[in-house]
Order: C-alpha cells, then sequence, then structure tokens
C-alpha cells in the first residue's frame, strides 16, 4: 500500500500522526526540565546551600543530555532497520528500572539516603555528580535522547527543517517545566511527593515513547547517498553552541552575586536562554541579520560599559544590559547555528554536536573557571569570545558584508571587556575564590570590609583603639550585641556562619565560641591569613571553627550546651532553606543547655521577609521572642542596621535593654507557611 507523507501528518495511513510525536517531544522536555530544580533542590541543602551547587547541576545535565545525543546519533548511524526501534525501547525499559531500584532502596524516588551525605567541605564538585548520577542520571539520559532521535526518524519522511521544528516544540516543554516547578509546584509539594509525581510523570512517558518507537518509521541508510560532513562544519556547530552555555552560566554566577542576590534570578538567563531555541528553530523568518547584530552591538556596548563601571547605577539598570545581551547574544549564535544546520541524514550529528558545544562550555565556567581564575572574569571572557565567534563564522558563511560591518564592532567589544578585566577592583586588596563563591577584601576609608558579591561578610574599625569594637550587624546596639553584653559568667556561644569572626569581639576570658563555617576560603581569612582581620586571634581564648556545613556537623555533634546559637546564613539570594526548617530548629533546641538559652537568627534581607516564617516555627515549637530591627546605625563606628530574632523558652531571658521603637515581637507578624525538610518555598516571601 502507498503511503502520503506530508509535514503534518509523519506517513498516512500506516503511521501515527506527527502530533503524537511532538506531544512525547514536549512531554520529555517537560520532564528533563521539571527534575532539574527538583533534584537540585534535594541536594542543595546537603552542599551549604552554595550557589555553585546550581551551577554543577547544569554542569551534569549538560552532560547527561551530551550522553543521549550520542546514544541517539550511534542508533541511527549504526544500527538498522528494527534493531533502532529495539534499541531505544530496551534503554526506555532500563531507565524505569532503575527508578524503581533507586525508589526500593531509598523509599522515594530521586531523594537520596541521607548515608551518602558528603563529610568533608572541599569543593563537592565530583560527590554531587555522583549524587545526581545515582539519583537521576539513567532516566535523564533516556529522557535527553528521545527528542534528536525522534526528529531523526520523522526527517526521513519530511524536509529537515519541518523535523527540526520539533526541537524548538521541545523547548517550549522545557519552558514549562522551567517555570511550572518554582510556580506551581514548589510553593504547594513536599519534595518526597513532587518527586513521586515525577516518576509517574516518567513512566507515562516511557510507555508513550516505547509505543511510539516500536511503530516508527525507520528508513534504512544509504550511506553511499549520504553527503560528506567536513571536520570545520562540525568545529562551527560546536563553537556556536558552546558559547551561549558558557555565556548562561556566567551571566548566572556574576547576576546573583555581583548584581543583585534576588531570588529566582536564576531563572531568568535560563529563560532566555531556551527562548532563543525556540526562536531560532522554529522558522528561519524570526531571526534577521539586520537587526539582530545591531541590536548585539548595543547590547554589547551596555555591558561593556557595565562592567567598566565600579558600581552599577542601579540593579533594574544592570538586569535589563546583562540580560539584554544574554538574550540577543543567545539569539545570533543559535540563529547562525541553524543557519549551518546539515542535511538530514546529518542530523543527530548536528544535535551532538550542540550537545557537545553545551557540555564544553558549561564545563569551562563550572569546572575550569573556578580554578583558574580568582574572579567572576569568564563573564567578559565569553561575551567577547562569542561577538568574536559571530564576526567570524559570518565571514566564513560568505556574508561579505554582514561580516565586514561586524567584523570591527566585534573586535571593539572584545578590546572593551578585555579592558573590564584589568580595570576591576580599584580598591580590592584580595580576591580568593573557591567553590563556594568568590570573596574580596576591600579597603574602606574606616577600615577592611569582606564581600561576597553583594553581600557583606564584616568588617573591622583600622583604628587601634576601636580594633575590638564589633561592627555591622553585630554591633552593641544590635539584637544578638545587646544579648551578648547582658550575660555573665563563663558563656558557650554556636555561631552559624563565620565571616570575618566579628561575633568574637564578644568573647571575655573563660568563654567558648565555636563556629561552623562551609567556606575554607573565608575560614582561612577570619584566621589571619593575609594579615586583614583580627577578631580570632584577638579574642582572650582563641575560638574554634568548625569546618563544613553547619547543620551537618550538628547533627554528628553530641549535645553541645550552648547557652547562645547564632545563626547568620540568610542575608543573600541562594538562602540556605534547611537550616530554617521545624527540622533544624528542633536540632537547635536540642545543642541548648536550658530553657533559659537563646537561639539569636539575623534574618537581615533585602529581597526576603523571613519573619513570617520564624514566627510559625517559634509557635510550633512554643518560643518566646524578641525582635530587634535597628533602622539607623553608626556610620562612624561601622555599626548598620539589622533585623535580629531572639527566641527562648524562658521570657525572661529576653528582657534587654532595648528602646521600645526598636523592640517587637512575632505575635505582630503574620504566620507564614511551615517550612519542613520537605517543604520550604520563598516564593510568598518575595519583598517585590
Amino acid at each position: 500500500m502507498q503511503t502520503v507523507c506530508d509535514s503534518r501528518w509523519l506517513c498516512k495511513p500506516a503511521h501515527p500522526p506527527m502530533l503524537r510525536f511532538a506531544v512525547t517531544v514536549v512531554l520529555s522536555a517537560f520532564l528533563l526540565f521539571l527534575v532539574q530544580p527538583l533534584v537540585g533542590k534535594v541536594v542543595l541543602p546537603w552542599f551549604g546551600g552554595a550557589p555553585a551547587v546550581w551551577t554543577t547541576c547544569l554542569l551534569f545535565f549538560q552532560l547527561v543530555l551530551l550522553g543521549g545525543y550520542a546514544w541517539s546519533h550511534l542508533v541511527v548511524r549504526r544500527l538498522e532497520g528494527a534493531w533502532q526501534r529495539r534499541a531505544h525501547v530496551l534503554l526506555l525499559g532500563c531507565a524505569v528500572l532503575a527508578l524503581l531500584i533507586t525508589t526500593l532502596s531509598w523509599n522515594t524516588p530521586l531523594v537520596p539516603a541521607s548515608t551518602l551525605r558528603p563529610q568533608g567541605s572541599d569543593a563537592p564538585t565530583l560527590r554531587l555528580l555522583m549524587l545526581l548520577g545515582l539519583s537521576v542520571g539513567l532516566p535523564y539520559f533516556a529522557l535527553a535522547s528521545t527528542g534528536p532521535l525522534l526528529q531523526a526518524w520523522v526527517s526521513r519522511r519530511v524536509p529537515a527543517a519541518t523535523a527540526m521544528r520539533l526541537y524548538s516544540v521541545s523547548n517550549i516543554g522545557s519552558l514549562g517545566g522551567l517555570l511550572a516547578f518554582p510556580i506551581l509546584f514548589e510553593p504547594f509539594w513536599p519534595l518526597r511527593s513532587l518527586a513521586w509525581a515525577w516518576s509517574a510523570g516518567f513512566t507515562l512517558f516511557a510507555v508513550l515513547c516505547a509505543s511510539l518507537a516500536w511503530r516508527a518509521p525507520v528508513v534504512p541508510r544509504d550511506a553511499a547517498k549520504e553527503s560528506k560532513l567536513e571536520a570545520r562544519t562540525v568545529a562551527r556547530w560546536v563553537v556556536l553552541a558552546a558559547l551561549p552555555s558558557a555565556l548562561l552560566l556566567a551571566m548566572t554566577n556574576h547576576l546573583t552575586q555581583d548584581v543583585a542576590p534576588i531570588p529566582f534570578l536564576w531563572v531568568l538567563p535560563l529563560v532566555l536562554y531556551l527562548a532563543s531555541f525556540v526562536i531560532t528553530f522554529d522558522s528561519d523568518r524570526w531571526y534577521g541579520r539586520g537587526w539582530a547584530l545591531s541590536a548585539l552591538g548595543a547590547f554589547g556596548l551596555f555591558m561593556a560599559g557595565l562592567l567598566l563601571y565600579p558600581i552599577e547605577p542601579s540593579a533594574l539598570v544592570a538586569l535589563v544590559g546583562y540580560l539584554g545581551f544574554l538574550a540577543i547574544g543567545c539569539v545570533v549564535a543559535h540563529g547562525e547555528l541553524v543557519r549551518l544546520r546539515p542535511q538530514a541524514e546529518h542530523l543527530t550529528a548536528f544535535y551532538l554536536a550542540v550537545s557537545v558545544g553545551g557540555a564544553l562550555g558549561g564545563f569551562l565556567v563550572a569546572v575550569v573557571a573556578p580554578r583558574v581564575l580568582h574572579d567572576f572574569f569568564e563573564l567578559p571572557i565569553a561575551a567577547g569570545l562569542l561577538v568574536l565567534a559571530v564576526a567570524v563564522s559570518l565571514l566564513r558563511s560568505g556574508q561579505g558584508p554582514s561580516g565586514k560591518r561586524f567584523f570591527p564592532v566585534a573586535v571593539g567589544l572584545v578590546i572593551l571587556f578585555g579592558w573590564s578585566i584589568k580595570s576591576r577592583g580599584l580598591n580590592v586588596l584580595e580576591t580568593r575564590r573557591d567553590f563556594f563563591g568568590v570573596l574580596r577584601v576591600e579597603r574602606d576609608p574606616r577600615g577592611l570590609v569582606m564581600m561576597h558579591g553583594r553581600v557583606l561578610h564584616g568588617a573591622q574599625l583600622a583604628d587601634p583603639s576601636k580594633r575590638r569594637l564589633a561592627t555591622t550587624y553585630y554591633a552593641p546596639a544590635s539584637g544578638v550585641g545587646r544579648l551578648l553584653q547582658s550575660k555573665s559568667g563563663p558563656l558557650r556561644v554556636g555561631a552559624i556562619g563565620l565571616g570575618v569572626g566579628t561575633l568574637a569581639a564578644y568573647a571575655k576570658p573563660g568563654d567558648v565560641f565555636r563556629f561552623y563555617e562551609i567556606s575554607p576560603t573565608v575560614v582561612s581569612l577570619a584566621q589571619g591569613d593575609g594579615n586583614h582581620f583580627t577578631w580570632l586571634s584577638d579574642a582572650p581564648s582563641r575560638p574554634e571553627v568548625v569546618l563544613g556545613d553547619a547543620r551537618t556537623s550538628l547533627e554528628r555533634e553530641a549535645p553541645n550546651r550552648y547557652d547562645v546559637i547564632v545563626v547568620d546564613a540568610f542575608s543573600g539570594d541562594s538562602v540556605p532553606t534547611h537550616l530554617l526548617t521545624q527540622e533544624s530548629f528542633e536540632l537547635y533546641q536540642s545543642h541548648l543547655a536550658s530553657d533559659a538559652s537563646v537561639l539569636a537568627l539575623h534574618v537581615s534581607n533585602r529581597y526576603l521577609n523571613l519573619l513570617p516564617v520564624v514566627a510559625r516555627l517559634a509557635r510550633e515549637l512554643g518560643l518566646h521572642s524578641l525582635v530587634v530591627d535597628i533602622d539607623k546605625g553608626r556610620p562612624e563606628d561601622w555599626a548598620l542596621s539589622s533585623l535580629w530574632v531572639l527566641l527562648s523558652k524562658d521570657p525572661a531571658s529576653l528582657k534587654l535593654d532595648v528602646p521600645p521603637e526598636d523592640a517587637s515581637t512575632l505575635a505582630t507578624i503574620g504566620e507564614g507557611p511551615l517550612w519542613t525538610d520537605e517543604f520550604t518555598s520563598l516564593w510568598g516571601l518575595v519583598v517585590w
């Protein structure tokens, strides 16, 4: 029976319609990008809530995506006829089996057993990659391989350009999965329920895909008729895919730490990155060199100016400049990539090269850059290389007029981006970098300050007579300052978050101060490396420092019988929510000496109102409260405004000498959701 094929129906009447292929591809992409933030949130607390955890997760998913694309390429190139279908159905079956095994081993899919938690605080990239592989590696691999394989089968029956529209459709599914997690699922579903729901969705996908694959119209290869694929063409595919990927990760790092530590800001760059695939792979009519290259040059100048300026004029202006360049840069690079698309027989090789580029760009930013660059220099480097690669690609594509006009613009932008690297840090004495971010020791007219991006980690006055005076959020008038000054006799104080060790200013002879800090670089600087800060060395008795995630450390320790526990870890955008759950509060209570002991929480944050969460936890645990809100500090003594919440089972412990206008209780605060290890959501707490 003769079959008739067109772009609407894959093949009539013997084969399923194109719509079934599109639905399967969209479902696979939706699950791909839904599981990324889901699994990332599961493992984030195990590594101290560091922003680099998300970057490493992105690298893992790019690497597995590369593996899935490689599988699709090998299946199409090496297997004939029905063996292509059988191989993919076998892979789907193995993925479902792997998900079942981990579910039986851990009692919940996707959520690793607590025995796999890291024990140290060294750069945990390999351990994190291992955890992700055990949790979701094979199912993610199966999802990743589906899109290019189905497109390869479709391309045998319809034009390659029509088949490539499935890639655009898949990125719509990716956007849906990425946005659905923080908006629709995270605020309402516990993590384990989400994990079960995702696993059910994956099983449905596996059945649907296996059914489709089993009847797919696989056309035998005719190698003799295939055109030759040139190495330089493949190299251009890889480069034009790698640079937008590198720009994405570099931009995410820069925005969340150096521009505005706003929750959910990491979502915007990824949304723009995925949207560029939707635009460019859907149709040639959306991408035009004229407007796109002009916009790339304009936003390139805008971003270069922002990088050259010591401090951005405002977070909003900076976001427009940075995200505008990311969006147009990805559109131009991916637009040029699509114009280099091959014939149908090389479609899987094309997607494999695109995936190699994506993984390469992610690897360079997530793994190589932190080891060879002491600051976030990967952003101007990636931006400069992208505009230069686009210019070279235009010249090599025979686009003489466009290439010749844009090439001098590209060279000028590269010079500006390079200049921005050299001009950084006019008042910076030292910059250090580790897995947990970039730290800068900066000179101020009053003394020295340690900055973690835009987050102040502490400061010390240069005046010898004031060197032991507590500053910033720990000033004598602050909530924690008044608390520690009111205590008499030898104290045992546990502090989560070291900073520069300012809290040690309150240490008296016989006191025991024990700090918990996850960043080895912070510990090194606070202990005097570089001769910048002396809080710890000046203390009457040397404070103890425990390196590693505070909660994991406390869970391993016997009850410490602290008189005061200070928790200061909520100033940035990457709030370690595992330190603000019911289980964590119960852990703190187990380490307090008596009902008169106090838990002190520093909840100052420009973008989050954490008071409702603390109010709910205080009620659940039967704790009395005192909120000390200092709106104005003393600039001459480097005392900043601060918001502290003091909690205790004994209300007498909270009777401090605080001006009435600065004191209140949590009774005046509306209660928020009950955060647990299974449920946390920042969505309703953002100060828009």
